[in-house]
């Protein structure tokens, strides 16, 4: 698949400046997903993690489109792959407890492939440095809403089986997408698969 820039240019689905892209575009989605959360918290600590974790994802967001500035590209819009799979697989979250946990799904994918691209050597100190930085945030969003998750579930055992759903709906997700990638020309990947 090929991303068209407003100035003409094409970019190949793993073109760094794509992915710079759909990093940015997840968080803009975390945000608005954040907010909606927000108006459902059910308790001032809640309240206030939710708050944090909004102001982190409009953060992250800013720091990629600056990212992307830095390097010479320009902001595009992206599907959100990863979003929409995980939302076909979940279902439509019908309460805080089920919005907690997609998301909850949602950033630990995020960490894992944050950490993923971190570790390739083909990146630029600015990406090295943007990755670092959101890192330490994301690592605070799982914890905190595995907490708030936790403390669910000691109150109502059912809640254990939402975060269940959760996880499996993001394996399918990466499933669905691992096979999308495979049936995709070599050369169309990044990083480049190490031999």
């Amino acid at each position: 698949m090929t991303m068209i820039a407003k100035d003409g240019a094409a970019l190949e689905t793993k073109d760094p400046l794509w992915i710079l892209n759909e990093y940015r575009a997840a968080e803009v989605h975390g945000a608005g997903a954040i907010m909606r959360m927000a108006r459902l918290a059910d308790s001032t600590e809640l309240s206030a993690d939710l708050s944090r974790h909004l102001r982190d994802e409009a953060t992250h967001a800013w720091l990629w489109t600056r990212a992307i500035k830095e390097m010479g590209g320009e902001i595009v819009e992206v599907e959100q792959a990863y979003q929409t799979r995980l939302a076909t697989y979940f279902g439509i979250p019908r309460s805080l407890t089920e919005f907690l946990a997609m998301t909850w799904a949602s950033e630990r994918r995020g960490v894992l492939q944050y950490t993923e691209h971190l570790g390739s050597p083909e990146l630029t100190g600015l990406i090295q440095r943007t990755l670092r930085g959101i890192l330490k945030d994301e690592h605070w969003h799982v914890r905190y809403i595995n907490d708030e998750l936790q403390r669910r579930v000691r109150a109502d055992r059912s809640v254990q089986d939402i975060m269940d759903r959760a996880l499996i709906a993001d394996e399918r997700a990466i499933g669905d997408m691992t096979a999308a990638e495979t049936a995709a020309p070599e050369s169309a990947t990044w990083p480049p698969k190490k031999p």
